[in-house]
């Protein structure tokens, strides 16, 4: 049976904590390609503990953008999609998908302010018709995506094999070697 120590561990998965830190290493499934269409209005979106806004521009780029407004922290689920990105409902200000104000209609024209401004945005991929996001910032780290094949190997095998130029193993995550060794494994070793 676990301690409430070790319960903890497992399943808070927010913002700092040891579970989530290890699960936001992970492109996760968070809607379908119907979900969002192009200059429509924006979709909330919540996993992991924390509120996003989802939408797709003019362009028909996808963003994800932390839901809260970094002016007044209105939420951008109210804004309104245009050809460049999602503009904040309360004083207009324009975000691209990668977090950067376009405009801030109240400030001068000669103005820089708006250049130093950069809003919380997630990698977002469309992949046979899902949506994926990727919940470490763009500014960050570089993001890898795994893309499984169902074809048939190489030597013969059927079983998906991811693609190795990820990069990513239990080695260069700590937290998930001591979750998985210390939990997943003894539990594993009794059925055997």
């Amino acid at each position: 049976m676990l301690s409430r120590d070790e319960n903890d561990l497992l399943t808070r998965v927010g913002p700092g904590t040891p579970c989530g830190e290890m699960l936001r290493r992970y492109w996760w499934p968070i809607g379908f390609s119907e979900l969002v269409a192009e200059k429509q209005s924006p979709t909330k979106v919540r996993l992991l503990s924390e509120d996003f806004v989802l939408f797709r521009n003019g362009a028909g780029h996808l963003g994800l953008l932390e839901l809260h407004c970094s002016h007044r922290g209105t939420s951008l689920e109210f804004g309104r999609v245009e050809d460049q990105g999602i503009r904040c409902c309360y004083h207009g200000w324009l975000y691209d998908t990668a977090g950067r104000c376009l405009e801030q209609p109240a400030e001068p024209a000669d103005s820089t302010f708006k250049d130093r401004i950069r809003h919380p945005a997630y990698k977002v991929r469309e992949i046979a018709g899902f949506i994926f996001a990727y919940w470490v910032r763009i500014l960050r780290r570089s993001c890898p995506v795994t893309i499984y094949s169902c074809k048939r190997m190489a030597n013969g095998s059927s079983a998906p094999a991811p693609n190795t130029a990820t990069g990513y193993s239990a080695r260069k995550i700590p937290w998930t070697r001591r979750i998985w060794s210390r939990f997943m494994l003894p539990n594993t070793r009794r059925w055997r």
